[in-house]
């Protein structure tokens, strides 16, 4: 999605011309403020490397773990992490290097030019896919609760390839867009739609229709499913005195994954919604013309996309105990093994 904001902090963008008023705020940025922003970019690189590994050795190690909406949120776990390999390195790169510029020339430059942005934006498409499934997957047991699942483990490792499939496929025209160009002897990867496009129209056009695709409806589908859940779990409670102890531990199952759940949409929501805002200033608003100091709120609302990332494994170690006691078992396996090898080399 933030691939899809493609401005520059120079005075005009000699690929995409995304242009910036002139003045004093888009001088180049200090040494300090560099190294803060490597600073700031590095606490998302581990956190989401740690804490997205571990969510995914968690499930796949506990068999217990993978139903269908820890199955899907390890999905999301792996969807999250192309954001530390693709999206945190190349920004750093570009802090140091300056914007959309690539190290790697020729053949492989090309090759990890396309990828890198096609992996890091199918990120967004992953996980609001999941999200939607977990939803579709919790109004049915909670609204539904004496019908048979909808989506079981099993069904919902089939899902998983057609979500990764769709994602790919709605950002497939990156791998026409997205090219290696040379600029006074330095190469950067750039957007451009050009020559069998227009390159501004086209690129409203695509940034509304993966906006409709992948941010409006899909939250809408999951703020109605949820909130006809809410109003059910509401609906339960009143009545509560009336039925068995079972239902009872039952209901107060629901209500603690639909919590668990609604805190990761609600992290989504407030990561995502600030670039496509940017995005829908820049293209509508601003006419590809950035006024000053908006490439400050640009770089904000960039960091905190991408902070998605290592938020999200936070939120489940923070409000799923057995995430917790998977991530002790994890943590007391790792230190067995590591004192194992240490006897064995002491041994030799």
């Amino acid at each position: 999605m933030s691939s899809l904001l493609n401005c520059t902090q120079n005075n005009t963008d000699p690929f995409l011309n995304i242009s910036v008023e002139n003045c004093e705020l888009f001088a180049e940025s200090s040494t300090s403020v560099k190294w803060l922003k490597t600073f700031a970019y590095s606490v998302i690189l581990l956190f989401s490397l740690f804490g997205n590994l571990a969510v995914i050795l968690i499930v796949w190690k506990n068999e217990r773990m993978r139903t269908t909406t820890n199955l899907l949120i390890a999905n999301m776990a792996a969807s999250d992490l192309l954001i530390s390999v693709f999206a945190v390195p190349r920004e750093l790169t570009e802090t140091f290097g300056g914007k959309r510029r690539w190290l790697i020339d020729g053949v492989l430059g090309l090759v990890s030019c396309k990828l890198v942005y096609v992996f890091q934006d199918i990120s967004t498409a992953v996980s609001i896919q999941s999200l939607v499934i977990i939803a579709i997957d919790r109004y049915r047991g909670v609204v539904y609760p004496f019908h048979l699942p909808l989506i079981t483990s099993k069904v919902c490792k089939a899902v998983i390839p057609i979500i990764w499939i769709i994602a790919v496929g709605l950002h497939s025209p990156y791998f026409y867009t997205v090219r290696l160009l040379v600029q006074d002897n330095k190469w950067y990867c750039e957007f451009n739609w050009a020559p069998k496009f227009d390159n501004r129209e086209t690129q409203e056009k695509y940034f509304v229709f993966i906006s409709i695709i992948l941010i409006f409806l899909p939250l809408c589908v999951i703020l109605t499913l949820y909130t006809r859940i809410v109003l059910e779990l509401k609906k339960r409670n009143n009545i509560n005195s009336t039925v068995s102890e079972l239902r009872r531990q039952r209901q107060k199952e629901d209500i603690a994954i639909v919590k668990k759940i609604l805190a990761i949409v609600f992290l989504f929501i407030v990561c995502i919604v600030p670039v496509t805002i940017m995005a829908l200033l820049l293209y509508f608003v601003w006419n590809w013309t950035l006024p000053c100091g908006m490439d400050k709120l640009y770089v904000a609302a960039k960091y905190v996309f991408y902070s998605n990332a290592s938020l999200n494994p936070c939120v489940y170690f923070t409000l799923n105990k057995k995430y917790r006691q998977g991530l002790k078992d994890l943590t007391r396996c790792l230190s067995d093994s590591a004192r194992e090898r240490e006897l064995e080399i002491a041994l030799q």
